[in-house]
């Protein structure tokens, strides 16, 4: 993973990212009976924060001295600088490794390897997105992306969007065994939400490129077509495979 793409975005990443439903975490609680929990790749700490609602030990294991600011505002965890191939966590120590929005990023076979290392005796890995809807909002919005941000980005991001990770984990049987969780995740989002949400993204146009200005209003133009009442409904899956290696 090239630690810098999310340099200078922790603060839209934590403002405008969406969070993940409670229902999740009380799935993911109940199935594992775990104690400690590490949260690999954990950016700003939207999945960690959402994982203090239990009474886990909580280590978030974040590369990006930009993102990992953010989540030393968070109470109650221990952050870790290291990658999801090197998170210098000790042998044996953790119950569940979480990695929400980030395993695309991962050297997968190494990850496995660093989990074997790290987790204890019949412990976990839950591997978890948002997904997006692919409705006709969405192929305008990838137009917009396509045309200020380059060809080869969208088409590594497509290449590894979640249904690309999920096919893999059960196609190639990267897991020994699973279990899956999908519920809704639909959320009304003002326009500034919505703009901020997109500029989050690693692969977006930063303030300070000449064509940030032209990318910016377009994604506000193209709110501005659907919006109703000042909202747009952006639709979306929360979708979990919990597996065993």
């Amino acid at each position: 993973m090239n630690e810098e793409k999310f340099t200078g975005k922790a603060e839209l990443y934590d403002k405008y990212r969406p969070s993940y439903p409670r229902e999740l975490i009380d799935w993911l609680y109940d199935k594992t009976k775990a104690e400690t929990v590490a949260d690999i790749g954990a950016g700003t700490g939207k999945f960690t924060l959402c994982l203090t609602a239990k009474p886990w030990k909580i280590t978030a294991v974040e590369p990006n001295d930009d993102m990992r600011s953010k989540l030393k505002g968070i109470e109650g965890i221990t952050v870790v600088k290291g990658s999801a191939e090197k998170t210098g966590l000790e042998d044996g120590s953790v119950d569940l490794v979480t990695v929400a929005q980030a395993f695309h990023w991962f050297d997968r076979e190494k990850f496995k390897t660093e989990c074997k290392r790290t987790i204890k005796n019949h412990g976990s890995v839950a591997v978890i997105y948002n997904e997006r809807a692919e409705d006709l909002f969405m192929k305008e919005r990838d137009g917009i992306f396509l045309k200020f941000c380059g060809i080869s980005r969208i088409k590594h991001i497509a290449d590894q969007r979640a249904e690309e990770v999920f096919d893999m984990l059960v196609g190639e049987g990267y897991f020994s065994s699973m279990d899956y969780f999908e519920l809704e995740n639909n959320k009304p989002t003002s326009m500034e939400e919505y703009v901020g949400r997109e500029l989050s993204c690693s692969y977006a146009l930063k303030n300070g490129n000449p064509d940030f200005g032209d990318f910016k209003g377009e994604l506000e133009k193209l709110f501005k077509r659907y919006e109703k009442n000042g909202v747009i409904m952006v639709n979306s899956v929360t979708k979990c495979y919990l597996g065993k290696f």
